[in-house]
């Protein structure tokens, strides 16, 4: 897979698809497992990350955003939302939408976008790699670096016990932002790193601040019934239309709301009652909203590059401007849209769902 940029794209799509059923919180998952990852690789091959945009960072970074996302809607142990997805279904439809059946409604619509995934964003950014000295350079970094180090041991215990902790999120009751503190205080007493290492991390804080204001202009807009206005609106103008335009409708109108929040979670919680809620009084395919609503929680994030803190953490890097994040953002969410009302809709058709 390392032999060309499309298979180091592969290469990260296929480790998001293995960790996602795993780890129930996508920023711990994107942020904390395989962001070092993605940009050890970029920094071995060659780039600087001081020097803002550049089309290898970028399209590393881009696909390794959205297949976070993507991976995300493939589980209902994907995200932290997805839960709460399925739980309103069940309250609003009387339907049980468990593991199987969110895989079963997924897969294929997923896996295709996923597919897709690298070569699209190896078109818009056109990335130009050097393979020829890349073998020798890791070698040669590698024995740079000698052996691990007291602090390499203590590093790599701490992240252990942090995957650890993320994939029993369920069973401990632990938060996933609660365990990515406990780490930095552990790392910070183990003398891995210290306090002049947090506050220099000034991308860190700055994503930290403009995230946090986000996420609470979303909470706002819940608490003053702007979410229920809006779920209300649709189903008095989509009265007269048929069921499966209504479904497409209010599934397209909650997509595009992702741009009113910052958090893919709060965006659900806010969000897919009051869809629900309007797809059962217009007598919408119960599965087939649902499948929809599930998808685009996750897939509509790519949309902005502050959707969730695995998206903000790859777009704070720099390798993509934001007005340009924003606008492959758009285009690749069409790309999205057309596969799911494409093979999509075929898939559901075939196994009854509507």
């Amino acid at each position: 897979m390392g032999q060309s940029a499309l298979g180091i794209g592969y290469a990260v799509c296929l480790a998001e698809l293995i960790l996602a059923p795993f780890i129930p919180s996508n920023t711990a998952r994107g942020g904390g497992i395989v962001y070092p990852i993605v940009e050890s690789v970029i920094a071995s091959l060659g780039v600087d990350p001081h020097i803002g945009e550049d089309p290898v960072g970028g399209f590393l970074s881009f696909v390794a955003a959205s297949a976070n996302l993507i991976s995300s809607s493939l589980f209902v142990t994907g995200m932290a939302g997805n839960p709460i997805v399925a739980s309103k279904a069940a309250d609003i439809f009387g339907i049980e939408f468990g593991f199987s059946e969110w895989v079963i409604g997924a897969s294929v619509p997923a896996l295709l976008i996923m597919l897709l995934l690298p070569p699209f964003v190896h078109i818009l950014l056109r990335p130009k790699l050097d393979f020829t000295n890349l073998s020798q350079n890791i070698r040669r970094q590698h024995h740079a670096l000698g052996a691990m180090s007291d602090q390499e041991y203590r590093l790599c215990a701490t992240l252990l016990t942090c995957l650890v902790l993320w994939v029993g999120t369920p069973y401990f009751g632990i938060d996933a932002t609660v365990v990515a503190y406990m780490a930095i205080v552990i790392l910070i007493l183990l003398n891995v790193l210290t306090w002049s290492d947090v506050v220099k991390n000034h991308k860190a804080w700055d994503t930290f601040f403009w995230l946090a204001s986000f996420i609470v202009l979303a909470e706002q807009l819940t608490a003053l019934g702007v979410t229920d206005w809006i779920g209300n609106s649709l189903s008095r103008s989509l009265h007269n239309a048929s069921p499966l335009v209504c479904t497409i409708s209010l599934s397209l109108a909650y997509f595009f709301s992702m741009y009113m929040f910052s958090s893919i979670s709060s965006h659900v919680v806010a969000f897919a009652g009051p869809f629900f809620a309007a797809g059962y009084v217009l007598g919408c395919p119960p599965k087939l909203l649902t499948i929809l609503v599930a998808l685009f929680s996750s897939l509509a994030g790519i949309l902005t590059p502050f959707s969730t803190g695995s998206v903000a953490i790859y777009a704070s890097q720099g390798y993509i401007s934001q007005p340009k994040w924003f606008m492959f953002g758009l285009l690749f969410s069409v790309l999205s849209l057309v596969v799911v009302f494409t093979v999509g809709l075929i898939w559901w058709k075939i196994i009854g769902w509507y």
